[in-house]
């Protein structure tokens, strides 16, 4: 862990440059320039584990279905709940569940809480859950949160162990629409920790998916057209 003093300058530095986070938008800026702000912005402070090519591509899709309705499973360090805020429409409601030193890579800590839920554009709502995306309550708090409408993009990203994986798709994935996505992150890692790509080929072999392999290295973004 960073030591105090360095956590704290980071944290000041993020919030001295909301200004300028606001501006970065697909109104003034393209989708490569939008996703590069994000890596760099407050010298990685939102730090997406993605791989570029890979995440790029998976922006492209996303900003074509332009969603109302998002849930991401996964916050970890926030960027990709903000890159999907910059694909999605502008006056998108975006749910982020994570559990604080529970799953996997988490790295969200109440100082930034405040932050995340501020970044998003002025018509957007995010909203934050903390707790463990297998339980009952949290499903049932997302859905209070979208107020009876249907998941246009469900990103899966928490877990990624196979009955973590498994459970977070069986009971979020129904909420997604006909026409929607829904999206896994490590579909092409296979480890002890991470395995995703399991229950992936077997959704590939009855479903309409796209994989998404970059790098080398390659983590892997596995779509899935409900």
């Amino acid at each position: 862990m960073r030591p105090l003093a360095a956590r704290i300058a980071s944290h000041a530095s993020a919030w001295w440059q909301l200004p300028a986070l606001r501006k970065l938008t697909l109104d003034n800026r393209s989708l490569e320039e939008v996703a590069a702000g994000v890596y760099n912005y407050a010298d990685g402070f939102f730090g997406p584990d993605q791989i570029w090519d890979e995440i790029l591509a998976a922006l492209r899709e996303v900003r074509a279905l332009q969603p109302r309705y998002i849930i991401e499973i996964g916050t970890n360090g926030g960027g990709t709940l903000l890159m999907w805020s910059r694909v999605a429409h502008p006056q998108a409601t975006i749910v982020s569940i994570d559990l604080r030193g529970g799953q996997q890579g988490v790295r969200v800590s109440r100082l930034r809480a405040p932050l995340f839920r501020r970044m998003g554009l002025p018509g957007q709502k995010i909203h934050l859950i903390d707790g463990d995306s297998h339980r009952p309550e949290t499903l049932d708090l997302a859905r209070g949160y979208l107020d009876g409408n249907p998941v246009d993009f469900l990103f899966i990203d928490g877990d990624h162990s196979e009955q973590g994986v498994r459970a977070d798709y069986e009971m979020y994935g129904p909420l997604v629409r006909p026409g929607g996505i829904i999206g896994f992150h490590d579909i092409a890692v296979n480890t002890p920790t991470h395995q995703v790509t399991k229950l992936w080929h077997e959704l590939a072999q009855v479903s309409r998916t796209r994989s998404i392999i970059g790098g080398p290295p390659a983590c892997g973004i596995g779509l899935l057209y409900p």
